[in-house]
């Protein structure tokens, strides 16, 4: 992820604090003392705890204080290069035994198994299950070969060679072009600017081993490491595994000193303004760099907090600004954060128009212009210092039920980036004694410190085109000289009175009650027809989800009908519900956890929201307004439109914009319901139309199945059930959704697009047909498709080092016709894609003829039980389960039965749903070449 991006996560950094250390004196914060932290003689640090969540799993980390920015200048990308060789060769574990063993014992490279290189830092993730006698030894093994043991062998540094590059290709186009620009002035005079971790194609290509094993020698050491290991194991017995595993690294007797490079100050405010023709967007953003403060103390603590109710409101008011009829922008906001290790950065910014660059900048100024010098409002002060304080209550009530990875990567960060780790009980009651103490003047303090000239960057990146009006270096420095003097007036907030629902309505009754004992499963079916299912757990502690949905969908709009039918849930949606604006009904949420989001889609129409058991009313109430209160806002209507119709104008810039676009119209075969969205398409939508087909879609909750997951007893919600749902209208429909006859082609169909500069293309092969829609047969096909991303990605990216990933997919559908699609994509050099899509079906031919290897079936077999395992004690998965069986009237129970489905799967199984799903003789097939 690139720095520019990570400014805008600096909100994750509250869940579970801010920078700090381990002790507790002179107001510093404490250690969690779960957490066993320990450092070897060698200088290798180790952070180890228990946790059962998810159970039988244990999430390992090796984390590495070097990253790219350390490259001397022959060995630019060879960090990130090192990264990848460490799955292909260690002293224990010869080319790919790594990939190959994780995958045996049921994990999945790529979830399980991954790593990322960045500026400062290399991070390798591992999870692995703890119930066998060996995973767990083996996992500490392939850690200490990671951390010095890792081969590079010269054939298999050439073959990976091929697959960096194609990441680096892949990585390529107008947004790489333009970052290529502003980096440079971003990190003005700085290492930083020159270090990319991806690297340079040349170098990539050129080469030595030896340089690359320089890299790993010189930086590959127990002092820049830490150890991480978190999940359900014996913490003692981890310990010394970690002892016995890395007190042989030895630290060598002259090493290079680790440097944190600065980013120089400047005292003037640069301004880059960058074009491309193949950008389809234009934007503004504001860079304010500062020095990271002192890490670690309560006063850092709290000057985090402040910075995030500052900016909190400032993105509140940016957001309304996007409700208005004319937005000045697509959509905008703010806040600080790290921008690389040595520099913190505040940044305002926002998408823009491509007709609107200047007036989006203004925008943006003026509103933060607006806070520094009126304030805010008490009203605006309290109801973000609620919502603070709700967000560290819901942490908290899970405390117990944190996910091992969540925990570990804390870990890592403290080490990295010295994070503190005080543990959610601690930070829950600092907060709950910070934030009442922290005043509205300090934050407003806050907004006034932004905007200094010093260390200010202004970029403008936009479309290179004919027609557009691109600010130059003067006029940007103009809009914020003239911000600065702009009379404004101080904001005014509209607070909403009165209850959520104006009239509560009179509750219905159950009809009939039955269930599913051994799933722990309750199904009522109420007075006006509907069917609730509900299966409390404890997987979570405050954590309620919801899905409810009936057959329909738009495809029972009329032909004049259905492009505003398709807009409907989205435009009604973002128009608020009963008496209450979008952004009033935010406000009137302020600390409550619930959200309620409206779908329609082809055949279906539906509700899904999760909340806090807290606010498990709230969701109620939301999930009937949106039935029986839906609201028309013509304001919001059109500010919709007009930034979609921004986001639109210049989609075809895009090389892979015709790309994807000739594969929908393929697929459909020129259906003028699945032509591709474009801003003639929004000009279709009428307001009044999808909110007449919106009513029409919800009149009637007779034929919808609620289904509820989660904490709650059936005592404390049926009251809700009754009021809430079982009152909701009913008209006795009975329907399904209508069959438009949109049909793939049959035969094979091959087409070409050409578009683009970059050295890069990119297939898709679309095999399709109908299905038998049983278990068996679903079964067979999923695992098909398992198989088949296993032997693609080794032939095409570690055998041929030709691409960097080939993704492999299917779905099946039962409405409106019952049907598979099998997709294959990937990207590559342009020479080279013809010979890869060769070797696709060369794949294809081996499985149709001998099926799966014994090795490959029992690792997708292993996995399906480790997933299924670890889906038992998830809220989403059983909320998945029940509302699919629910849609397909199938049995409930068959749910516990998968694990005897996935140990009758056979080789033959897999084999003839190759021949039956992978029909050569059917298939679509797009390509997408460069212009040259």
């Amino acid at each position: 992820m690139s720095p520019i991006h990570r400014v805008v996560l600096w909100v994750a950094l509250l869940l579970f604090g801010l920078p700090g250390e381990n002790v507790a004196q002179a107001g510093r914060l404490p250690t969690d003392s779960a957490v066993r932290i320990g450092t070897l003689p060698n200088g290798l640090r180790y952070y180890i705890r228990t946790n059962r969540k998810p159970e039988k799993r244990a999430e390992l980390r090796l984390a590495l204080n070097a990253g790219s920015v350390l490259e001397d200048a022959d060995q630019r990308g060879l960090a990130h290069m090192v990264e990848h060789m460490a799955f292909n060769g260690t002293k224990n574990f010869r080319k790919h035994e790594i990939i190959n063993y994780l995958e045996s014992i049921g994990m999945q490279f790529g979830a399980d198994l991954n790593a990322y290189t960045s500026f400062d830092e290399t991070v390798y993730m591992l999870t692995v299950p703890t119930d066998t006698g060996t995973a767990l030894l083996k996992a500490f093994q392939i850690l200490e070969d990671w951390a010095h043991g890792v081969t590079f062998d010269t054939l298999e540094i050439d073959k990976e060679r091929g697959v960096v590059i194609e990441e680096w290709r892949l990585g390529r186009g107008a947004d790489a072009r333009m970052r290529d620009s502003v980096f440079p002035v971003l990190f003005r005079n700085s290492r930083y600017a020159e270090r990319l971790p991806i690297g340079d194609k040349t170098t990539l290509e050129t080469f030595r081993p030896e340089t690359l094993r320089r890299f790993y020698r010189d930086w590959y050491r127990p002092d820049l490491m830490a150890v991480v290991a978190v999940g359900d194991f014996d913490a003692a017995q981890v310990e010394q595994l970690i002892r016995t595993h890395f007190s042989r690294l030895t630290r060598p007797p002259t090493v290079r000193p680790r440097p944190v490079y600065p980013v120089p100050d400047h005292a003037e405010t640069l301004v880059k303004i960058v074009t491309d023709p193949e950008a389809t967007s234009a934007s503004v953003e504001v860079y304010q760099k500062l020095d990271p403060r002192p890490a670690g103390t309560e006063a850092s603590y709290r000057a985090g907090l402040v910075d995030y109710l500052f900016a909190s409101m400032l993105n509140s008011r940016l957001a309304e600004l996007t409700q208005l009829a004319d937005p000045p922008f697509i959509g905008a906001g703010g806040g600080r954060g790290s921008l690389i290790r040595s520099k913190d950065v505040f940044s305002i910014g926002a998408s823009v128009a491509e007709t609107g660059i200047a007036r989006g900048l203004e925008a943006v100024l003026l509103e933060a212009e607006r806070a520094s010098r009126h304030g805010f409002t008490s009203t605006e002060f309290d109801r973000e210092k609620t919502r603070l304080l709700r967000f560290y209550e819901v942490a908290f009530n899970e405390r117990d039920k944190t996910e091992s990875s969540q925990l570990a990567d804390e870990y890592v960060r403290n080490y990295l980036d010295q994070e503190p780790v005080p543990g959610i009980a601690f930070e829950y009651a600092l907060v709950q004694r910070l934030v009442p103490s922290i005043t509205k003047a300090e934050v407003e303090a806050t907004a006034r410190q932004w905007s200094a000239e010093r260390n200010r960057v202004i970029v403008v990146q936009a479309p290179q085109k004919t027609g557009i009006q691109i600010p130059t270096r003067e006029r940007v420095l103009a809009i914020l000289n003239a911000a600065r003097s702009a009379q404004l007036t101080a904001y005014v907030d509209q607070v909403p009175t009165g209850p959520l629902v104006p009239q509560p309505p009179a509750p219905g009754n159950i009809v009939e009650e039955n269930g599913v004992a051994e799933l722990g499963l309750t199904i009522w079916t109420l007075s006006n027809g509907a069917r609730v299912l509900l299966k409390p757990t404890d997987f979570r502690n405050d954590e309620v989800m919801m899905g409810g949905s009936s057959p329909g969908g738009h495809s029972l709009a009329s032909d004049a009908d259905h492009t505003s039918a398709t807009f409907a849930s989205v435009v009604l949606s973002m128009s608020g519900v009963g008496n209450l604006s979008n952004m009033e009904l935010e406000k009137t949420l302020a600390g409550k956890f619930a959200q309620v989001s409206p779908y329609i889609s082809e055949t279906r129409e539906g509700v899904s929201g999760t909340a806090s058991s807290k606010d498990l009313r709230t969701l109620f109430e939301l999930t009937h307004l949106y039935f029986t209160m839906p609201r028309r806002d013509s304001a919001v209507f059109s500010s919709y439109t007009s930034r979609l119709r921004s986001i639109l104008a210049n989609r075809d810039a895009d090389p892979e914009t015709p790309f994807w676009d000739t594969l929908q119209v393929t697929m459909s075969q020129h259906h003028p319901r699945e032509r591709p969205l474009t801003g003639t398409t929004v000009d279709q939508v009428s307001l009044e139309r999808a909110i007449a087909f919106y009513r029409e879609r919800f009149a009637d909750a007779g034929d919808f199945t609620f289904v509820f997951v989660g904490n709650f007893s059936l005592d404390s919600i049926k009251p809700l059930v009754l009021q809430y749902l079982a009152s909701l209208p009913a008209v006795g429909r009975v329907e399904r959704g209508r069959d438009l006859r949109i049909r793939p082609p049959t035969g094979v169909v091959q087409k070409t697009v050409r578009k683009g500069t970059e050295p890069k293309s990119r297939t898709q092969i679309v095999f399709t047909g109908p299905f038998e829609y049983t278990r068996a047969e679903r079964h067979a096909l999923a695992s098909l498709i398992d198989v088949l991303d296993i032997r693609l990605r080794e032939v095409l990216r570690e055998d041929q080092g030709g691409t960097y990933g080939v993704s492999v997919s299917q779905s099946v559908e039962r409405e409106p016709w019952t049907n598979y699609t099998v997709h294959v994509s990937f990207g590559s050099a342009p020479e080279r894609l013809d010979s890869l899509a060769n070797m696709v079906f060369q794949v294809i031919d081996q499985l149709q003829t001998n099926g799966p290897t014994a090795g490959d079936l029992a690792k997708v077999k292993e996995a399906q039980r480790r997933s299924f395992e670890k889906g038992l004690r998830e809220n989403d998965f059983w909320l998945g389960q029940l509302q699919a069986r629910s849609e397909n009237a199938e049995d409930f129970r068959n749910i516990l039965t998968y694990p005897a489905i996935v140990d009758a799967l056979a080789a033959e199984h897999v084999r003839d749903a190759a021949r039956k799903y992978l029909r050569k003789e059917n298939y679509v097939r797009i390509s997408l070449f460069p212009e040259k």
